[in-house]
């Protein structure tokens, strides 16, 4: 039962830690001093990096826990669980989304030389956004305690949490958008 109950608060606090990484990263982003921005993006990539720890503890104490039907082969084989195939499958698909970015994070430095890298970055740092939505279905689906006041608590927190950290990052956008210096750059006038 101790791989259970471990299993489950670091999949909680792994969830907590990519909702507080992917907030910080979109409040990161333009509009701010170079030293804010530098420490915002310090600690995203730090609440990302723990997130990974505990999702890489997470998914080790599943697998290894006696008292759940759900092998390795649910990593790479599609709802072959014997617990929630469906939510087993969207916690692995989540994994991919947030493994594939932070890959492609850690390499970042050096593939910043490429032109080509460097247009297609945001479109594959998505992965971690879709990573985390699936994180939340996830949550949602497979868990013990997904019907728990304080559970459903914690998620629907989440996902108010990103979703005013995106707003901000909007309005942020949206303000900028209408200085003299775009509109000039657009080729407007007000």
């Amino acid at each position: 039962m101790t791989l259970w109950y471990l299993a489950r608060a670091a999949g909680v606090m792994a969830l907590v830690l990519f909702t507080l990484a992917a907030c910080l990263g979109l409040l990161a982003a333009g509009g701010r001093r170079p030293e804010q921005r530098f420490w915002l993006q310090y600690v995203h990539r730090s609440a990302s990096v723990t997130g990974l720890v505990l999702l890489a503890a997470h998914v080790i104490a599943v697998l290894t826990d006696g008292h759940v039907d759900i092998g390795a082969s649910v990593l790479v084989l599609p709802f072959t669980s014997g617990y929630r195939p469906f939510a087993v499958f969207v916690g692995v698909l989540a994994l991919y989304g947030v493994v594939l970015a932070a890959v492609v994070g850690a390499a970042r430095g050096r593939l910043a030389r490429s032109e080509a890298f460097t247009k297609h970055w945001r479109t594959i740092h998505v992965a971690a956004a879709v990573g985390w939505l699936l994180s939340i279905g996830h949550s949602l689906l497979a868990g013990t305690d997904r019907g728990t006041p304080w559970m459903l608590a914690i998620t629907l927190g989440c996902l108010a949490a990103v979703a005013t950290s995106a707003s901000v990052r909007l309005k942020r956008h949206a303000d900028r958008s209408g200085t003299p210096l775009n509109l000039a750059r657009a080729g407007r006038s007000r």
